[in-house]
């Protein structure tokens, strides 16, 4: 029985400062499930290697009765958004410009997730990938990022799923989750609004939650 969840990454589980006060992921998780403490330790604009940082902050070892949750990687992705303009001659070559920074970044998910793995039980593990719908014109008019330029969450997301499979982890795909324009914050849509929010949270209670599990619940695989 899992009764404490400790929560790691950026800002798509750090998202109190996008959302009515209260409506936060992290305030979700216990208006669902208040028999279970939740520790909020992701940052907002942490990319993969802060990450590391906070973990190794972390000196004991987790009991089986705490699981952990990592979101972390859009940040990562934002970095590399603007390698996408890079004039190239061919597809190869776009590669080519792809390869080097999605291989560093291959590297930092692994040693964040190594570190998960030596403080927790891999069972007790949860790892999200990266979501992808956010609204095309929401991007354009905030960030400046196209549609096309988000094509390249697709690699990252790659890597995350890989790392997993490598661990044996369990995945949370927000990508299927957040899946409507409403999931997202208006006052910066990268990050989960309060509908956003309340879909993560369900789905962390339901993967730690044996008997939900097991019905084949579609987000968690």
């Amino acid at each position: 029985m899992i009764n404490q969840i400790h929560l790691y990454g950026d800002s798509i589980l750090d998202n109190d400062a996008y959302v009515a006060q209260g409506t936060s992921v992290s305030h979700q998780l216990l208006k669902l499930d208040r028999s279970r403490k939740v520790k909020l330790r992701a940052v907002d604009g942490d990319v993969t290697q802060d990450t590391l940082r906070v973990l190794y902050e972390v000196k004991d070892l987790q009991d089986e009765e705490t699981g952990a949750v990592l979101s972390v990687g859009g940040n990562d992705a934002l970095v590399l958004s603007n390698m996408m303009l890079t004039p190239v001659d061919n597809i190869a070559e776009a590669f080519a410009v792809l390869h080097e920074p999605l291989e560093q970044f291959r590297l930092n998910y692994k040693n964040v997730v190594e570190r998960l793995t030596t403080l927790y039980p891999i069972e007790n593990i949860r790892i999200c990938t990266i979501y992808n719908k956010i609204p095309a014109e929401l991007l354009t008019s905030h960030l400046g990022i196209t549609a096309k330029e988000m094509m390249a969450l697709a690699l990252f997301n790659d890597v995350i799923t890989e790392t997993a499979a490598q661990y044996g982890i369990k995945v949370i795909d927000l990508r299927v989750i957040c899946d409507i324009p409403e999931c997202y914050s208006r006052i910066s849509p990268i990050e989960p609004s309060e509908e956003g929010g309340r879909r993560i949270a369900e789905n962390i209670i339901q993967s730690f939650d044996k008997e939900e599990y097991e019905k084949g619940f579609n987000y968690v695989r």
